[in-house]
């Protein structure tokens, strides 16, 4: 029976790697002539962290990387792995697996090449702990599809599996050419799968990991086309609470949609939406929404805004654990864009600035706003920015600033 780590790479290929064949230490990073394992995500580090073996048990040490090695959402400096677990290095997901049997095309992900319920599992999209997205065919339509499967630990969890059918519920009534069409829903042999509209064009984060920082043209089309997604949400009273570059996916057309509906909160009679706990990634989470209390369309609009700094940028506003990342968003000023993005626009700085702006009541107020904003400054009508741009403060915590070359797109 093998050990492995598997992923997924920028380009959707599957990879796995036997951990029973090592001998002494598994490096992995960025760096080729460094790292027997390489990731190519910008967000790595050179030898970003080792896996060992000692007898039957492995572990896993970080090697003084910038961002940070994390097992199943919590950072680490060493620690035992076992079946199951999730090793998160930059942008990657690792995922530790005993596996017994491989499928016919010899990859180790059981599901591949079944048939579940009519849908045919053909390859690998994407993995998270939350679940694996697969491109499939609906074979009584032949219709090419996505499928979302439940992680397995998650299907045992009711909670879980209420949140992946709130998904469902909330993305199949909505009807937008910027948002994900889900077609259906259902259990099959044991497992919850979600079937949606391919999109093949891939995630935001996976360009960004690809080609590293984005232009000014394509930035202004994601935060215009994301921007309408979010205003046709707001209308349908719902607030996504999870925008970020992975749920920003493009098609082969140039047109950006939302992805990922799984924690949408309806918005009540006096326009806010009542969380019973915060939700939302740290690196993009508004301060109103980390903080638990009610929040409406303009959560969503700092999260584009912090996903529109992280690709023009390529790293993310601030850095730390995700508790230090999120009293950061809470409370600290935000670093200066302009030389982290030199070739950014005054124009578009300014509008991201205002997106995540701490103030909600300083924010764009809807995300048809922001759209018609990107779409002025991405034709060239929109009106000069103003000379007083926000400056930097140092906030509680020193933010390392690292200047990134940007290519024009």
């Amino acid at each position: 029976m093998a050990f492995k780590l598997s992923y997924v790479t920028a380009d959707g290929s599957y990879r796995a790697y036997d951990l029973m064949k090592i001998k002494d230490s598994l490096i992995i990073g960025r760096d080729r002539q460094m790292s027997k394992l390489v990731i190519p995500d910008s967000q790595v580090s050179r030898s970003h962290c080792a896996i060992s073996r000692n007898g039957k048990k492995f572990y896993v040490e970080d090697l003084g990387s910038r961002n940070g090695t994390w097992v199943n959402q919590q950072r680490i400096d060493k620690m035992e792995v076992r079946s199951g677990d999730v090793i998160r290095i930059g942008g990657v997901d690792l995922h530790l697996g005993s596996e017994s049997k491989a499928d016919a095309s010899g990859h180790s992900d059981p599901l591949l090449g079944r048939n579940l319920g009519g849908f045919e599992l053909m390859e690998i999209l994407g993995r998270g702990s939350y679940g694996t997205v697969y491109r499939g065919l609906q074979v009584a339509l032949g219709r090419p599809v996505a499928i979302k499967v439940l992680a397995d630990r998650h299907q045992r969890q009711p909670e879980q599996v209420q949140l992946f059918l709130n998904e469902a519920r909330a993305a199949g009534r909505l009807n937008h050419p910027n948002v994900v069409q889900v077609h259906d829903v259902r259990e099959v042999e044991g497992f919850f799968l979600l079937i949606m509209e391919l999109v093949t064009g891939g995630s935001m984060a996976d360009r960004l990991r690809i080609e590293g920082p984005l232009g000014d043209e394509v930035i202004c089309s994601i935060i215009e086309d994301i921007g309408h997604a979010l205003g046709y949400a707001e209308s349908q009273r719902l607030v996504h609470r999870d925008v970020k570059p992975d749920n920003i996916l493009s098609n082969t057309d140039g047109v950006f949609k939302l992805a990922d509906l799984g924690i949408a909160a309806p918005i009540s009679d006096d326009g806010h939406a009542r969380q019973a706990k915060a939700f939302g990634s740290a690196h993009y989470v508004a301060p109103e929404q980390a903080r638990g209390g009610n929040i409406d369309g303009r959560a969503d609009i700092y999260a584009l805004g912090a996903s529109a700094w992280h690709l023009a940028t390529g790293r993310t506003m601030f850095e730390g654990t995700a508790r230090q990342i999120v009293s950061s968003h809470m409370n600290d000023e935000r670093p200066d864009l302009a030389p982290l993005a030199p070739n950014c626009s005054p124009e578009l700085r300014q509008l991201i600035n205002q997106m995540i702006s701490r103030d909600p009541e300083e924010r764009p107020r809807s995300g048809n706003d922001v759209a018609a904003q990107a779409r002025a400054i991405r034709e060239g009508t929109a009106a000069p920015a103003s000379r007083r741009m926000p400056t930097v403060a140092s906030g509680r915590r020193r933010v390392r600033r690292v200047r990134s070359r940007r290519r024009r797109r």
